[in-house]
């Protein structure tokens, strides 16, 4: 059964440990002993046999028939705990074939998920509809029915696992993409503006900028920068920095104070004086009504007795 085939897949490792325990004491002789109970199963010394026999002809009718007999006489068979997991061992060598098919197109299909990830999800509800099968259903139409269960079954999960996979994804994508490389280019941006601005006025040369950059940006020692500047000591580097550091701060300091007192309103010297509008109001409209009325008296006349030209 094995010999031809070359694959490494998850399945196929399963596969080749299920035979080989299968083949050797004690589960061959607990199959030896669970065979005889059985006429389906009496005519198989073994194992291998059975599995022989299953795979040449599966793709033919007395395939069909064959496993439509054994796969419900296997499943009735088990008593105890071993003999379940024997028979279990013996239906999962049984579909293999299937198995291994739905396992390639699931690969295929979901490239987002690991193959071992497919093939254990596989095995597992393959194995949970063995143990979880009615026994309405012992008849020649079961394994039909287990083959087509398993594909839908391994299909919708598939589908699930890849959008939950592909959200995952999106998630970690947005939280650590941009954020962090934004706020690292503000703040570059930040610090050469003020450093421009310290330059500009004069409280900064381009020896000390540089000297500043290299000490507290690049991360270089103060004796690595003595290599450069050769006129200093490393005690004196660190004296120069600290003078610097001193005068930017107090430039940021002058800066805060100088917007924060550009933000706030500036009094008005002269107050304007208060205008006693309603008394204007009042002798607007009392002194002028007379003016008012006779054009509102002409807009009437207007509009109801007059066409307008």
């Amino acid at each position: 059964m094995l010999e031809n085939l070359h694959c490494k897949c998850h399945i196929c490792k399963v596969e080749r440990h299920l035979f080989k325990s299968l083949t050797e004491p004690p589960a061959n002789v607990r199959f030896s002993t669970l065979a005889l109970s059985s006429p389906a199963l009496a005519r198989f010394s073994n194992v291998s046999e059975l599995l022989s026999d299953l795979h040449s002809r599966r793709n033919g009718d007395s395939g069909a028939s064959l496993a439509g007999e054994l796969v419900p006489v296997l499943l009735s068979a088990g008593t105890g705990v071993s003999d379940i997991e024997l028979i279990q061992a013996v239906l999962v060598l049984a579909f293999t074939p299937m198995i291994h098919r739905t396992h390639r197109e699931l690969c295929a299909w979901f490239r987002e998920l690991e193959s071992e990830d497919i093939g254990q999800q596989i095995l597992t509800l393959f194995l949970e509809l063995v143990t979880s099968a009615s026994p309405t259903l012992m008849n020649s139409h079961l394994p039909i029915a287990l083959t087509r269960t398993l594909r839908k079954n391994a299909f919708r999960w598939a589908e699930k696992e890849q959008r939950v996979a592909i959200r995952r994804e999106a998630e970690k994508s947005v939280e650590t993409a941009e954020p962090f490389g934004y706020d690292a280019f503000e703040t570059v941006t930040v610090l050469n503006d003020f450093l421009d601005h310290c330059q500009r006025i004069g409280i900064l040369s381009v020896f000390e900028r540089d000297l500043l950059i290299r000490l507290k940006v690049d991360g270089f020692f103060a004796k690595e920068i003595i290599h450069t500047h050769t006129a200093l000591s490393e005690n004196a580097v660190h004296c120069r920095v600290l003078r610097i550091l001193q005068r930017l701060q107090k430039a940021a300091n002058d800066l805060r104070t100088r917007s924060a007192s550009a933000s706030l309103p500036v009094p008005s010297q002269n107050p304007p004086k208060r205008k006693n509008s309603s008394r204007k109001a009042t002798d607007f409209f009392l002194t002028d009504q007379n003016k008012f009325l006779p054009i509102s008296n002409s807009r009437g006349r207007l509009l109801l007795e007059t066409s307008p030209r």
